[in-house]
């Protein structure tokens, strides 16, 4: 993305991009051992991050007494940079603004450069982005020794570093935070001794004894073993083994169990000894309800400090994507014998761990959103060939047959719960579906396969899920092409609508079922229902309702036999006489001829609608 470029004062120096990074490297480690002050070495190291991507110099800076100041390019490392205009740029040269041009030119650099430089002023001794420049990604990379900033480096580039860049950038800031500090200890200011925040590779001897070669030699080494686990590191990313085979190569390179949680403190993965043993948080051990105080402050510390720290038996790195924590990953050492390469290596599994948490959780994020649309578009009537290719990207075949089915669960807390049960039942049932919502009921497209079960099992499944059966499914009917799925779904909603009226509202009922209650279901048929019941078995409802009898009951055993006395009295366990007396009451308070053909029709109908449904009010 074009942007508009980071004003400074003076010159910016693009950095030149040598032909090996061994070579970068070995430029670094000269500036290290044989560097005549600070300048040459920030601006050897500016030369070196060439390696790691497209970026930038704006400025370099050293730290004194908490105070950084700025540092231009030395004279050494002049000739390492292309200053723009001249003969090596790529591009011609401008012609130099003369007159009031130049004069604001220069004012307006010097604006900046003040800027840049409380910027500068105010951090905290950490790698920064500094976000409102123009749009572009800028950071300020912090340089350190031990718990020591030493300095900074200002880098600017088009686009954000991918994440071996970033790693390799990390890296290089690391030396030379070791190659700054013999400078700061020749000043007077040794770095204090304690736990170290951001550990490099083994430390160089603080004088200028010995052989120069074997020193470089050394180095080179050290770094070209961590360059080597970082590439190994980085084809585990790639190579679909994921998480798993990221830690696998940690535990690989330092013979440590390892493990990563995510931002809770609960387990992710783990590879290495002790795998058997019991899952814990943060805290290192099976979080009780005690320890909740403790992890919740290990959380926020770990959102405060980078780098490892060391938790009661193990050492943890945060993984952490432009400043949102995503997990931890640690090394178990009970015995707390881990090295500063231990520790090294464990900070670049987290820089190669974090791109690929943070897609997960964005994937996460958006996939029940395109779940939710395409089911939309589906239900809607608005299928096209986008739809297939939807479908296809989210694992779900669209060509097969389906159903729509419709859920309520009053007893979930979020309809979002409810979706989420949903998709574990089904995939406990191995079924393929699709998960949306519509209104207050959530809808799920589900692969037909010729099941007899009209949804009682997915009603059992999703019961068990959320650990109560106060819900209900209507089940549409099957369909063979996606372009009858909005018809399959309005009589998933006449299924449900009948099932949450019936005396029995909790459970499934499929469409198929419904038989003669199909004319219910909303709008003007279930108002339709409810006259057609009204008015055949109004009276009987209302004398029921007064006087305790069984009256409506009665009619609707005697018709479902076929009129025989016997059969009904057996099955409503009373005596013969009592049938025929109910009956003639029935002929009293309705005024209707029972032996008539139309109206026990009229009266079988509405007895039959009125036991699936609530009696009308």
């Amino acid at each position: 993305m074009d942007a508009a470029p980071l004003p400074t004062a003076g010159p910016r120096h693009p950095i030149p991009q040598p032909g090996s990074a061994r070579h970068t490297l070995l430029r670094l480690v000269t500036a290290m051992l044989d560097g005549e002050d600070e300048r040459e070495v920030l601006w050897g190291a500016m030369a070196a991050i060439a390696a790691t991507g497209p970026f930038i110099a704006e400025a370099a800076y050293a730290v004194h007494g908490g105070l950084a100041r700025r540092c231009p390019p030395s004279r050494v490392a002049a000739p390492a940079t292309v200053q723009p205009g001249c003969a090596a740029a790529s591009e011609p040269a401008e012609a130099e603004p003369t007159g009031e041009a130049a004069a604001e030119a220069g004012t307006a650099e010097e604006v900046a450069a003040d800027l840049l430089d409380r910027r500068i002023g105010a951090l905290d001794g950490y790698s920064r982005h500094l976000r409102d420049f123009g749009g572009l990604w800028v950071q300020a990379i912090a340089l350190r020794y031990r718990d020591h900033c030493l300095g900074y480096l200002v880098v600017r580039s088009p686009t954000s570093p991918s994440a071996e860049e970033t790693a390799l950038t990390n890296l290089l800031a690391q030396q030379t935070g070791i190659a700054l500090a013999r400078f700061t200890g020749r000043q007077g200011e040794p770095a204090r001794d304690g736990p170290e925040s951001s550990p490099g590779i083994e430390d160089q001897p603080a004088t200028r004894s010995g052989s120069p070669i074997a020193g470089l030699s050394t180095t080179v080494s050290a770094l070209t073993s961590r360059l080597a686990l970082h590439d190994a590191l980085s084809r585990a990313a790639t190579s679909g083994e994921g998480e798993a085979g990221i830690l696998q190569v940690l535990h690989d390179s330092t013979g440590f169990a390892v493990r990563t949680e995510d931002r809770f403190g609960n387990p992710r993965a783990e590879v290495g000894p002790g795998r058997n043993e019991p899952q814990t948080g943060l805290s290192g051990r099976p979080h009780p309800e005690p320890e909740n105080q403790r992890q919740d402050a290990l959380i926020q510390s770990v959102r405060r400090r980078p780098g490892a720290f060391r938790d009661r038996d193990r050492l943890v790195v945060p993984i952490q994507m432009a400043g949102d924590l995503l997990g931890v990953v640690t090394l178990i050492d009970p015995n707390r014998r881990t090295t500063e390469t231990d520790s090294s290596a464990l900070e670049q599994a987290a820089l190669v761990l974090a791109p690929l948490l943070s897609h997960e959780r964005r994937l996460a994020e958006l996939e029940p959103h395109l779940r939710r649309d395409l089911v939309d578009r589906l239900i809607a009537g608005e299928a096209n060939n986008d739809v297939f290719t939807q479908a296809a990207a989210l694992g779900h075949d669209l060509r097969r047959p389906h159903k729509a089915a419709v859920l309520d669960w009053p007893g979930a807390t979020e309809r979002a719960a409810l979706g989420d049960a949903v998709a574990r039942a089904a995939q406990r049932l191995h079924r393929d579906v699709l998960v949306g919502s519509r209104g207050a009921t959530t809808v799920v497209l589900e692969a037909d396969e010729d099941r007899c079960d009209p949804g009682g099992e997915l009603y059992r499944a999703v019961s068990d899920e959320l650990g109560t059966g106060a819900g209900s499914i209507g089940v549409g009917g099957r369909c063979d092409v996606c372009t009858e799925l909005p018809h399959s779904y309005d009589e998933a909603v006449r299924a449900l609508t009948v099932r949450r009226r019936s005396q029995d509202p909790y459970g499934s009922t499929g469409f198929e079922e419904l038989g003669l209650c199909r004319m219910m279901g909303s709008g003007e048929g279930e108002r339709e229902a409810d006259r057609f019941v009204r008015e055949w078995l109004g009276k009987l409802l209302d004398y029921d309702a007064r006087h305790h009898t069984e009256l409506v009951t009665t009619l609707s055993r005697y018709l479902e036999s076929g009129g025989s006395y016997g059969t009904t009295s057996e099955t409503l366990l009373i005596h013969r006489s009592t049938v025929r007396y109910r009956l003639q009451r029935i002929r009293e308070i309705t005024g209707h001829d029972l032996s008539d053909v139309e109206t026990r029709l009229n009266l079988h109908v509405a007895t039959r609608i009125r036991n699936v449904i609530d009696a009308p009010r």
